[in-house]
């Protein structure tokens, strides 16, 4: 698995890059998902990006902004982390967020890295 910095150009990724404490915490709790979900079937982890998605988009502004609801955050934090992990595995050529980019692939260099196509076998 490839964890890169990446730079970019885009102002929703430099905004997050601003938040060191969430991107360090993210280098470490991705590749910790990723881990665990690695041997998930395509179909389980499509649907944990979905949900994941769901989550941080209704509470993700708890994890820029104070929130009053105990562990609002913690549940905020760890969607974002296990959805990326989820996308990094079952999207070829990994992620990128908030200058971080989730690769499987070991020797990816970043995400405009040369990547070995899918093995795509019909069903």
């Amino acid at each position: 698995m490839s964890i890169r910095p990446v730079r970019s150009s885009e102002p929703t990724q430099n905004a997050a890059a601003g938040n060191v404490v969430l991107v360090e915490t993210l280098r470490l709790a991705v590749p910790l998902h990723i881990a665990e979900l690695r041997d998930r079937p395509t179909n389980v982890l499509v649907a944990i990006a979905s949900r994941s998605a769901s989550v941080v988009g209704s509470m993700g502004d708890v994890l820029q902004f104070h929130s009053p609801k105990r562990g609002a955050a913690a549940e905020a934090f760890n969607a974002l982390a296990r959805g990326l992990a989820a996308a990094a595995i079952v999207t070829h050529g990994g992620v990128t967020f908030a200058g971080s980019h989730w690769c499987t692939v070991d020797a990816c260099s970043g995400p405009d890295a040369d990547h070995p196509q899918p093995d795509v076998t019909p069903s």
